[in-house]
């Protein structure tokens, strides 16, 4: 591929005819559409959705260490914890797309999964999708009377979909199952019997665990992608679910996008590979323009073009680290849903201590809350020559030190005369 305007950006892709011959002697492809002509047609629908000017805060403000770790990047490979920093931040910021209420899932779920889904509270989570969610269902489900699939890439946002939209479906006679990691095989199993034969049951929520392997073409004829993820062939995997042999009803299929947000970029990103795929294999064009320039850390720029973050010395690029900050591993933890049990009990009384912890120990206060903090703080890795390295944040720097001076003179103390 080449720049198609004189620029250094990938701004498109030429020459797609000589790249065609050359694969010609080692490739035979069939498309879907050559193979299985019966297969009915297939609407694509993109939704946007307005983030609330709580997302819009919470998403942009992770715009300036992105901004920060793309310019190194620009100027030297960025470490293994830089990258992983950068990919937790990019992830983190999908999240906030998909609604604040995802973000802090495990603070307000408890209490939410107790409540109705009324109108006003759902407004309150600062997770519009969830609206969207709820006209959409009402409008395929109960007026249309048609199964659908709904995708996401995080149980947490399918159990907050789902009881979004239940009140919803409950009016029509309906309801919803699951199919992600957290089922055991034999729910898994009964959950897609009932949504093939089970009239009631017209809604299954599903993780890209039921991205592959399902055939679901006689059982749902559409298709809602909460969010987006990076490869369209994964996106195209989750659609092949109901779009496949066997299926006899048009297909819609609903791409739930928010805008201004990291997920329009991942649609812009989407639509180019698509592009260029579909013009080298499918087309007879000799070239095709991507709507946006190619390269990854680009893209990123993009939206950061605002945001002029001063570059440190080559010197400082060097020597310093960016160790993954332990709240965004938890946040990107919560995307393994085989590890994230949901919590079904009510959260604690305001004032009231943990259980095993008397009304006295309720939380540590004064210094030991301190070195409670700095302890939180800290980080500990095996080195490569067979030691440890302790990582703390610089602003734990000098409380750190005042504790190691005050073992340190502990010790002495307590050292026998001659060994001083």
């Amino acid at each position: 591929m080449a720049a198609v305007d004189g620029s250094k950006e990938v701004g498109g892709a030429r020459n797609l005819h000589t790249l065609r011959l050359r694969l010609a002697p080692t490739m035979l492809r069939r498309t879907r559409q050559e193979v299985l002509d019966q297969l009915p047609s297939r609407t694509d629908t993109i939704i946007p959705v307005d983030m609330t000017a709580a997302q819009a805060e919470e998403h942009d403000a992770l715009i300036r260490p992105i901004a920060s770790l793309t310019q190194r990047g620009r100027r030297r490979p960025l470490t293994q914890a830089e990258f992983l920093k950068l990919m937790q931040l990019l992830t983190t910021q999908r999240i906030i797309a998909n609604g604040l209420a995802q973000l802090r899932f495990t603070e307000i779920w408890p209490a939410l999964a107790e409540s109705p889904p009324e109108a006003a509270l759902i407004e309150s989570l600062s997770a519009p999708k969830l609206l969207e969610l709820r006209e959409l269902l009402e409008h395929v489900v109960l007026r249309q009377r048609r199964k659908v699939v709904v995708f996401s890439q995080w149980r947490r946002m399918l159990e907050l979909a789902c009881w979004a939209t239940r009140d919803v479906l409950a009016s029509g006679g309906r309801r919803a199952v699951f199919f992600t990691g957290r089922e055991q095989r034999a729910r898994r199993t009964q959950n897609l019997i009932e949504l093939h034969d089970d009239p009631s049951v017209c809604v299954l929520f599903a993780t890209d665990a039921g991205g592959v392997g399902l055939n679901l073409q006689r059982a749902a004829s559409c298709c809602v992608n909460i969010d987006l993820p990076w490869n369209p062939a994964v996106l195209e995997q989750r659609i092949g679910r109901i779009y496949r042999l066997g299926q006899k009803r048009p297909i819609d299929v609903y791409n739930l996008v928010s805008q201004a947000s990291i997920e329009a970029r991942i649609a812009a990103l989407v639509a180019d590979k698509k592009a260029l795929f579909s013009s080298l294999f499918d087309g007879s064009s000799d070239e095709v323009r991507f709507d946006r320039s190619g390269s990854f850390l680009s893209q990123i720029e993009r939206v950061i073009e605002p945001v002029t973050v001063p570059e440190p010395e080559d010197a400082d690029l060097q020597q310093e680290e960016t160790p993954p900050d332990r709240e965004l591993e938890e946040i990107i933890a919560a995307a393994d849903e085989s590890a994230d049990p949901t919590p079904r009990t009510l959260p604690e009384p305001a004032g009231s201590a943990p259980a095993g912890r008397a009304p006295s120990e309720a939380a540590p206060s004064g210094e030991s809350a301190d070195v409670e903090k700095l302890l939180a703080s800290l980080r500990i890795r095996p080195t490569a020559e067979g030691g440890l390295a302790i990582e703390a944040p610089p602003e734990a720097a000098g409380t750190l030190a005042s504790l190691f001076e005050g073992m340190a003179r502990l010790l002495r103390a307590q050292a026998p005369a001659d060994s001083r």
